[in-house]
């Protein structure tokens, strides 16, 4: 005789392909580690080395173009979003690029007062003054050796959802970038010659930052202050790379 083994139902197997089903969409639906202070994009240390003082060249900051070619700023609110503030953000750059450039160590800066005050005096301070005749006299009567000129040729703020959508849940968090590039230019004051060109990008992103703290970075870089933020990150990042690229472009110095 056959003997016929009996099988006890348990109930649980037949939840068992829905729960591995819920485990699988929890998983999917939990946040995002968010980066930690030390994954986050720091300013970069500059790689040329300083030069001795009597090496230095003095230079004047003349002017940044902010007019880039993309200039997204949508995630803001629309009274940072007026083009007549370029002209503060301009201003404020030029701050930024000053204090970079006397970071690198590797050139004498004339004081933006003083420049100030001689485009004052010699009536220079309309817009489309710049040619070779406006830097030759410039540069004569500051005594420069090299005035830095340059344009940001980028400038974006982009807000993303990091995660996934199961069953109509979204998980994740925000990531806000900012992405900024600057091209820098030293021109000979006695010839009007472009001697270095340099580019640089800078990318930060963060997913603390709130639109509010977008908005006060940007009114703190218009007034020339860069605090720490991803806007200021990319920023200085963009500059010190563009210094480089052309102070190492510059031909060696005439004693």
């Amino acid at each position: 005789m056959c003997s016929a083994r009996v099988f006890t139902e348990r109930p649980w197997l037949r939840l068992a392909p829905f729960m591995a089903l819920l485990l699988v969409a929890l998983a999917a639906c939990a946040p995002a580690a968010e980066p930690t202070v030390s994954d986050r994009v720091d300013v970069r240390p500059f790689v040329l080395s300083p030069l001795p003082f009597e090496e230095r060249r003095l230079v004047a900051v003349y002017d940044i173009e902010v007019e880039p070619i993309r200039f997204d700023v949508a995630v803001l609110p629309a009274r940072e979003r007026d083009p007549r503030r370029l002209v503060d953000l301009s201003r404020g750059i030029v701050d930024v690029v000053t204090n970079e450039l006397i970071d690198l160590g590797r050139f004498r800066v004339v004081e933006r007062q003083r420049l100030d005050r001689i485009l004052q005096e010699q009536d220079l301070g309309q817009t489309g003054r710049f040619d070779d005749r406006t830097v030759a006299e410039i540069g004569r009567l500051l005594n420069a050796e090299l005035i830095l000129i340059g344009a940001v040729s980028e400038f974006s703020l982009d807000r993303a959802s990091a995660g996934s959508a199961v069953f109509g849940l979204v998980g994740g968090t925000t990531i806000t970038t900012a992405r900024i590039g600057v091209d820098l230019r030293f021109v000979d004051v006695a010839t009007g010659e472009v001697l270095g060109v340099g580019r640089g990008l800078g990318i930060a992103s963060d997913a603390e930052i709130t639109i509010d703290g977008l908005e006060l970075a940007m009114q703190l870089l218009r007034a020339g202050t860069v605090r720490e933020s991803i806007v200021a990150i990319a920023l200085r990042n963009a500059i010190r790379n563009a210094l480089e690229d052309a102070s190492t472009a510059l031909p060696p110095r005439m004693r």
